[in-house]
C-alpha cells in the first residue's frame, strides 16, 4: 500500500511541465471501436512519440511487448485498452514493475480483469482494486461520481455501445484507489467504474472509453489528468471508504 488513507485523502499528482516525449498504447479495433486514445494522445500532443499496437486485428501483442521491453522505464505513458482480443500474452508483470517503481503512469482497462491469467489482477491489486465482478449484456447506465474530477470535466455522455461483443466491462472494488465513475446513479461497494490508482496519477477502469459515446473526449481528459498537475481534494472519501 502506497498511502495511508485518511477520512480526508489528499493526492497530489505530478507530472512534468513538457509533454510526454513517449507513449505506448495497447488497443483492440473492431466495428469502428478502439481508436479513441491514439486520436486523443495525437490531439494533445502532436510532437510526442506515439506507438500503437492492437489485439485486433494485428495480433500485435508480443509486439507490444518488445516495444514495452525495448524502451521500458523511457515510457512516460502506457495505456493497456484490452477489450476483444485474448490479452493473456500481454506482459503484465513488466508493466506492474514499471508500475511499482514509479517508471511510467499507467492507464489499464481489461475485459479480463477477473479470468486473466497474466496478471491483469496482479497489477490491478497493486494499482489500489482489491475485486472484480464481470457483467454482460444488458448495456446499462454508467455515472460519474465525482462530476467535478477532471477525468469527469465536461463529460455530459456516459453512454456506451456494444460493438457487438456483449459488453466487456467490469464493476470495481476498491482498496485505495479512488472511484472517479461506477455503475451506479451514487458511489456503492463493488459499483466502480474509473478510478485513479493508488500512485495518484495512474488510472485503472473497469468501463471501456474505447466504445464510450464521447470516447475521444474522455480519453482527452484522462491523458490530462495523468499527465496534468492536479490536486484532488476528496472530502467525503473517509464516509465511501468505509462502506467497502
Amino acid at each position: 500500500m502506497k498511502f495511508v488513507i485518511c477520512s480526508i485523502l489528499v493526492l497530489t499528482s505530478v507530472a512534468g511541465a513538457q509533454d510526454p516525449a513517449n507513449i505506448l498504447i495497447y488497443y483492440d479495433d473492431s466495428a469502428g471501436f478502439g481508436t479513441g486514445a491514439i486520436t486523443a494522445a495525437n490531439n494533445l500532443w502532436p510532437s510526442a512519440n506515439i506507438e500503437s499496437y492492437n489485439g485486433q486485428p494485428g495480433g500485435q501483442q508480443l509486439a507490444f511487448n518488445a516495444a514495452l521491453n525495448g524502451l521500458g522505464a523511457g515510457w512516460d505513458i502506457i495505456v493497456i485498452e484490452s477489450w476483444y482480443a485474448n490479452g493473456n500474452d500481454l506482459y503484465w508483470g513488466g508493466v506492474n514493475d514499471l508500475y511499482d517503481t514509479g517508471g511510467a503512469i499507467i492507464f489499464a482497462s481489461t475485459w479480463q480483469w477477473s479470468t486473466g491469467t497474466a496478471g491483469q489482477g496482479a497489477l490491478g491489486n497493486a494499482m489500489g482494486v482489491s475485486g472484480f465482478s464481470g457483467f454482460g449484456t444488458p448495456v446499462i447506465p454508467h455515472y460519474a461520481w465525482e462530476p467535478a474530477h477532471p477525468i469527469a470535466d465536461g463529460i455530459s455522455d456516459w453512454g456506451w455501445s456494444d460493438p457487438g461483443l456483449i459488453t466487456l466491462n467490469a464493476r470495481l472494488t476498491v482498496s485505495d484507489a479512488v472511484p472517479v465513475t461506477g455503475w451506479t446513479a451514487s458511489s456503492a461497494a463493488g459499483q466502480a467504474g474509473i478510478c485513479v490508482a493508488n500512485d495518484g496519477q495512474s488510472v485503472i477502469s473497469g468501463y471501456t472509453p474505447a466504445y464510450a459515446n464521447e470516447s475521444v473526449a474522455i480519453w482527452e481528459n484522462i491523458f490530462n489528468f495523468m499527465w496534468g498537475t492536479t490536486s484532488l481534494q476528496h472530502a467525503t472519501w473517509g464516509a465511501i471508504k468505509s462502506s467497502f
